[in-house]
């Protein structure tokens, strides 16, 4: 069963995965070893806390950590 505590953990795994990192859809399945739904839900997290950019190239889509500068 999916709740709060489990989405939240989930998203720290997406998190960790993308630092440094940029990677698909497919990618981040294998790199976190997360199943569609779980994933699909981290991402969604991470997406309201502002903290991952979305980004499409050729067709596909990207995600990568968002990094705020401060001038």
């Amino acid at each position: 069963m999916m709740n709060k505590t489990a989405i939240g953990e989930n998203a720290g795994i997406v998190w960790r995965a993308l630092y440094n990192n940029t990677f698909s859809w497919e990618e981040l399945l294998r790199n976190t070893s997360l199943n569609p739904i779980e994933l699909a839900c981290a991402i969604g997290w991470l997406a309201r806390e502002d903290k991952i950019v979305v980004s499409y190239r050729n067709g596909i889509v990207y995600f990568d950590i968002y990094h705020e500068t401060y001038y």
